[in-house]
């Protein structure tokens, strides 16, 4: 797989990794304007073609010509919205196909549960319910993977923690990205690579979530869900909670 950049007035950068852990679209592998303005609306609650046309520097009937062609493919939907003067104006957003559209990992998913489940002993889940059961199967999971990273995280200061976790995760799903806060970090997630799953099955994001605090080694706490209705997965790694030692090696950076 290649890897492209899209760099749209240097605000806004789709990176598709060159290896991906997940299959990956046609429509990501290439830069194309339509590929451009799935990213854009991926990446927000929706956008106008004054917007669209002015983060692709691109004339607006360009841009309503492409829109055109992903509403024909179903992959973009577009909502009027009445303004208090003038005319109304539409927005346009990802459909359900659209959404799935971007890398999605669900066959992963099921190898890793299914692998997990053989190594489970009938000791630990003697008298759990069902769902101390599947809490205990996407914790154990969590640290399998965790374990799997540790030597490529081992030494490093938290900031290089949370760069490389990004990393991992941005060769799942091409749309992670993280920033540093007063705080500590925030490292967001604008395609849930298991977002079917984690719309019925609350315990997938639980299991994001302990995932990001073993690979991190330090507290790890949700801002938002896409599976809540939010436009992307937020999470922020609080520097306070960490030992003194990694505490500063963060501050003298």
């Amino acid at each position: 797989m290649v890897t492209v950049r899209y760099t749209i007035n240097d605000k806004i950068r789709l990176l598709v990794p060159q290896r991906s852990l997940c299959p990956t679209p046609e429509t990501m592998a290439v830069e194309s304007t339509k590929s451009r303005i799935l990213a854009l609306l991926k990446r927000s609650a929706g956008s106008t073609v004054d917007e669209l046309a002015s983060a692709l520097d691109l004339a607006r009937m360009t841009v309503r010509q492409h829109l055109a062609t992903l509403q024909r493919d179903n992959l973009v939907t577009a909502q009027e919205v009445r303004r208090p003067t003038g005319r109304p104006h539409f927005v346009y957003s990802l459909t359900d196909k659209g959404e799935e559209s971007f890398p999605k990992c669900y066959d992963r998913l099921a190898d890793m549960i299914i692998d997990e489940v053989a190594l489970l002993d009938s000791s630990e889940i003697e008298g759990l319910s069902s769902a101390e059961k599947k809490a205990l199967l996407f914790r154990k999971l969590a640290r399998r993977i965790a374990s799997q990273y540790a030597q490529r995280l081992e030494s490093k200061s938290l900031e290089e923690r949370v760069s490389a976790v990004v990393d991992i995760l941005q060769a799942e799903s091409g749309f992670a990205e993280w920033h540093k806060l007063e705080e500590g970090f925030e490292i967001l997630g604008y395609n849930c690579a298991y977002r079917r799953v984690a719309e019925s099955q609350d315990e997938v994001c639980v299991w994001h979530l302990e995932l990001l605090s073993q690979l991190l080694g330090g507290h790890v706490r949700a801002a938002e869900f896409q599976s809540r209705g939010d436009d992307c997965c937020r999470f922020i790694v609080e520097a306070s909670a960490l030992p003194p030692r990694k505490r500063e090696r963060l501050n003298r950076r």
